[in-house]
């Protein structure tokens, strides 16, 4: 069953506020959300792409009663406009500013990804949401908002499963299930729990902030009012259906850019399903083969101190951490092809 919200208590005036455009702070302070328990009511939305299957979102929501969530889907999450937007900029803005109205609402939760959550960008008020802060969570497309809020207002966001995806039958998933649930309702510092091997790349250690989400995604803020500041941060980047040339582009992006100038460390998630460069661009079987993407990250890197972790648990189809974006954290890389580790160092929620 698939719950719907009738998102009482708003008027038209209270929806005009936060979609217009309003003062962003100059100065900010961390703004941590409140931590989630039993019996939290959560919402449910769609900023980006329509919902691809009902029966999963129904599964997903399914799986957030288990963790002893309501889970409340929002008036516009089903709506289609095009093939590839759910619903108009209109329909969705209205349903992310009702979440963050509603008193009753403590989450803020995506059915999905996309290429969309950009398009509510120049109509957010930022300082609505630093009013009214509560736990944010996506990933993928969803690296827009969860970014462009932090960086906005200083509210600590997630980069977590998105609910159209969530599933339990197998390790990998349940694995998924557990850390989105503990990072949401335990909170406090720690070592991150691997389900994989995380190779070290480039050895040392670093302490930073926490910033990252979807590479390409992250790169389309470039140049942008909603650019995330890169200094004493600590990137995580995953990737997905990219060829070795266009995981390349995007580094020397960031190296042309000056973003390895600034950053203290750098995570790399899963990157799957690489597409083979033959197959995207005919003709070129013959030529010689790409080098492995360990190596482009090195070279791209090259001549930063910066630690390096490659193959942390994040990213599309995988098993995947929930990682607070804004919160403090550590990197220890003791020495190249050696496990690397991640550490939380103080907390995200309140």
């Amino acid at each position: 069953m698939i719950f719907m919200s009738t998102m009482t208590g708003l008027n038209d005036n209270a929806i005009i506020g936060l979609i217009t455009n309003g003062p962003t702070r100059t100065h900010m302070d961390t703004i941590k959300p409140k931590k989630l328990k039993a019996g939290s009511i959560v919402g449910v939305i769609s900023p980006s792409t329509p919902v691809f299957s009902k029966k999963n979102l129904a599964n997903g929501m399914k799986i957030l009663k288990k963790m002893g969530f309501k889970p409340r889907l929002g008036p516009k999450a089903l709506a289609i406009n095009t093939s590839y937007k759910a619903g108009t900029i209109k329909d969705r803005l209205e349903d992310l500013t009702s979440m963050f109205f509603d008193d009753e609402i403590e989450a803020i939760f995506c059915t999905g990804g996309g290429y969309c959550s950009i398009q509510l960008l120049p109509e957010i008020d930022w300082s609505a949401i630093a009013e009214n802060p509560k736990i944010i969570m996506g990933y993928s497309d969803i690296t827009v908002l969860t970014s462009a809020i932090y960086e906005k207002t200083g509210l600590i966001t997630f980069h977590g499963p998105n609910i159209e995806g969530l599933q339990t039958n197998t390790k990998g998933n349940r694995y998924t299930v557990e850390n989105f649930k503990h990072s949401l309702m335990k909170d406090g510092p720690g070592r991150l729990t691997p389900f994989t091997e995380w190779k070290t790349l480039k050895a040392g250690r670093a302490e930073g902030v926490l910033m990252g989400g979807n590479f390409n995604v992250l790169l389309s803020l470039m140049g942008t009012p909603h650019e995330p500041k890169w200094d004493d941060k600590i990137l995580f980047l995953e990737e997905v259906t990219e060829t070795i040339e266009g995981l390349e582009n995007y580094l020397w992006r960031l190296r042309v850019s000056k973003v390895f100038k600034k950053i203290e460390g750098l995570i790399i998630g899963k990157i799957t399903d690489i597409i083979d460069i033959e197959d995207e661009v005919g003709g070129w079987a013959n030529m010689d083969k790409p080098p492995v993407l360990e190596d482009i990250i090195l070279q791209a890197t090259e001549g930063y101190n910066f630690p390096i972790l490659y193959g942390a648990d994040f990213g599309h189809d995988v098993p995947s951490l929930t990682l607070p974006v804004g919160a403090k954290a550590r990197l220890d890389c003791p020495a190249v092809g050696r496990t690397g580790k991640i550490f939380i160092t103080d907390t995200y929620l309140s």
